[in-house]
């Protein structure tokens, strides 16, 4: 965030008075104190406590050159000025804790941008933000829905960049079959407005209960697919994750649908939910939330798969990755994202113990998780 300095103060109005011999007397003590802080500077240097800071970052007599010249005044010698790398992030949750329910964040240009779950009168909210800590005001990127949707169930957005395009998937509830469906829709900007302008859903698995929660992916290669969840669950059923390659323009399937993985762990009845994919060294993270989602319950696994279209191997069978604990509940939505200093994070929702579930008070609101590889099966550290 820029901060912004006040000006350097005026110089005082009026003439000032001449006083010739004070005028030599200073030149020539400025001069002495030149000379004398030439010769200090050595040792000053070597002395300098530990503590001082630039940038919030420790500096020592080790770190900075014996004689680093003023600012914007060029060193007379050939040596390099100092590089201070930036910083791993250590982000937090907004302050005033909103409801994010199901985050998707999406680094576009030196920026990210968070949608989530339909909250309030927003049937797509979308906030902005430069580091990953503060967050605007959320404006809404689907201020219109198509003419199959009906206002009021708009869930877990995914966006990605195609093009000069931005394209946005989203669940919401059909008017004619009252179950969800996943729909997508354009926008030159990733702030919105997007518009979708089709008579029908992107995908409609009616038989299976429904289709919610898209998630994006574009491969090194330029490939993209997209994932999701049959609603199975809602009709009695175990719900399943599939994955499908998108055209080159976004804006539809080609090729089957395969099953990435269904709900067959202990851990995660009676549902999974909310795939989302990242590369990771030589195969695929898919990670996923897992239980029922108002409740401390819910929880991320994740599996390994060789191709965005599988197969895929459940890792997380016993337990999950990231459960309840501390100051968090019921941690789910998940979505992986790079911060400024390239370090990877686990952005995902969570409720507060003590008020979990909507009825009893509670949000779903954005929090962070460090996310490391370091034997290649994933860490998470909150």
């Amino acid at each position: 965030m820029t901060a912004f300095l006040p000006a350097r103060a005026p110089m005082p109005h009026g003439r000032a008075r001449s006083i010739p011999n004070r005028r030599r007397l200073a030149h020539l003590g400025i001069a002495t104190a030149v000379v004398v802080a030439g010769l200090a500077w050595p040792v000053l240097a070597n002395v300098m406590p530990s503590i001082t800071t630039r940038h919030g970052i420790p500096v020592t007599s080790a770190s900075v050159p014996a004689r680093d010249p003023p600012q914007g005044v060029e060193p007379h010698s050939s040596r390099p000025p100092t590089v201070i790398e930036p910083r791993p992030l250590t982000p937090a949750p907004p302050p005033d804790r909103r409801d994010t329910p199901d985050p998707f964040i999406l680094a576009d240009g030196g920026r990210y941008l968070l949608y989530s779950t339909q909250a309030r009168s927003h049937n797509v909210p979308a906030a902005t933000s430069p580091d990953l800590r503060h967050w605007s005001p959320p404006s809404d990127a689907l201020p219109q829905l198509p003419t199959w949707a009906a206002w009021g169930r708009t869930w877990a957005p995914g966006v990605t960049r195609l093009g000069a395009r931005y394209l946005l998937y989203f669940a919401a509830h059909d008017r004619r079959s009252a179950r969800q469906r996943i729909g997508v829709a354009a926008s030159a900007s990733a702030t919105g407005p997007f518009v979708s302008q089709a008579p029908d859903p992107l995908i409609c698995q009616t038989h299976l209960g429904g289709s919610i929660d898209p998630h994006p992916y574009v491969d090194a290669d330029g490939s993209a697919f997209l994932l999701w969840k049959a609603d199975g669950n809602a009709i009695g059923q175990a719900s399943t994750l599939f994955a499908q390659r998108l055209r080159p323009d976004g804006l539809g399937l080609t090729g089957q649908p395969v099953t990435l993985l269904s709900s067959d762990a202990a851990w995660e009845q009676p549902l999974v939910e909310n795939p989302a994919l990242i590369h990771s060294g030589r195969s695929y993270l898919l990670v996923y939330s897992g239980g029922w989602w108002e409740s401390a319950d819910y929880a991320i696994g994740y599996a390994t798969c060789d191709t965005p279209l599988g197969p895929c191997t459940k890792a997380t069978v016993d337990g999950p990755l990231l459960a309840s604990g501390g100051d968090q509940a019921g941690p789910g939505g998940a979505c992986l994202v790079t911060g400024p200093a390239g370090d990877q994070w686990l952005a995902y929702h969570a409720l507060t113990p003590g008020a979990i579930g909507y009825d009893h008070g509670g949000t779903r609101s954005l929090r962070f998780a460090s996310l490391d590889s370091p034997d290649g099966r994933p860490v998470v550290i909150r």
